[in-house]
């Protein structure tokens, strides 16, 4: 099986979304689901949010509680 390298060297995803955070992006996730956390200041205006691996796992964890209830209401 081959292994697909995905590269994200764009200029607009160089950076991590998040203000005050410089590191590369790893995950990119909408931009709407990320607002709903209430946990970040996102800068720019894609549709998507970029994110680290850090503002990642701290996004996954501010959204669990609602990750399960939109899970168990299908």
């Amino acid at each position: 099986m081959k292994h697909r390298d995905i590269s994200l060297s764009d200029d607009e995803q160089g950076v991590c979304s998040v203000a005050g955070c410089g590191k590369t992006p790893k995950r990119s996730i909408p931009r709407k689901r990320v607002e709903n956390t209430d946990s970040f200041n996102l800068q720019g205006s894609s549709r998507k949010a970029h994110l680290c691996s850090d503002c990642y796992r701290t996004f996954k964890k501010s959204s669990k509680k609602d990750r399960t209830m939109e899970s168990l209401g299908r």
